[in-house]
């Protein structure tokens, strides 16, 4: 009788390993689950911040151009504190008379896909996100994320 206690006793120890060893497993699939998810997050924000930066920039030049041009918003010229209405006038009839608009380009026009839509073609062909990238000289995160937004995009219609 005591023999067969004690070979229950082994088999439920052997389940109660198996069971730890599984829990295991699935604990540290979560731990790289979340890892990789703050790396995106990150991947994210860097990208995000990148662009401000960008727009920063631009807005920094716009605003150095803007204060070299001595024409204010409105197209007004300005000397000192003076308006030069008699030459604004003359010079807005003259541009009046002699404004052409723009010539269009000849020869056929040409369609050109847009970033997002060449990502999702490319994909759908079966091209990694690094032959992508490579192709459309962006980085391979940028890629993913474009398609990942584009996904989304789609789930929600």
């Amino acid at each position: 009788m005591s023999l067969f206690f004690i070979v229950i006793s082994f088999i439920i120890d052997g389940l109660l390993l198996f069971a730890l060893f599984a829990m295991t497993k699935k604990v540290k699939a979560a731990e790289e689950l979340e890892l990789r998810q703050k790396q995106v997050a990150s991947e994210i924000e860097d990208l995000f911040s990148s662009y401000l930066y960008e727009i920063k920039e631009e807005n920094k030049r716009m605003e150095a151009w803007m204060s070299r041009s001595d024409i204010d918003v409105k197209g007004n010229e300005h000397i000192g504190s003076h308006w030069k209405n008699d030459e604004r006038q003359e010079g807005h009839q003259e541009r009046e008379h002699t404004y052409e608009p723009p010539i269009p380009a000849e020869g056929p026009e040409t369609y050109q896909p847009s970033t997002h839509s060449k990502i999702i073609d490319m994909k759908a062909q079966g091209y990694s996100f690094n032959e992508i990238a490579k192709h459309l000289g962006k980085g391979k995160t940028e890629t993913e994320l474009l398609y990942k937004f584009q996904q989304k995009i789609q789930e929600k219609t």
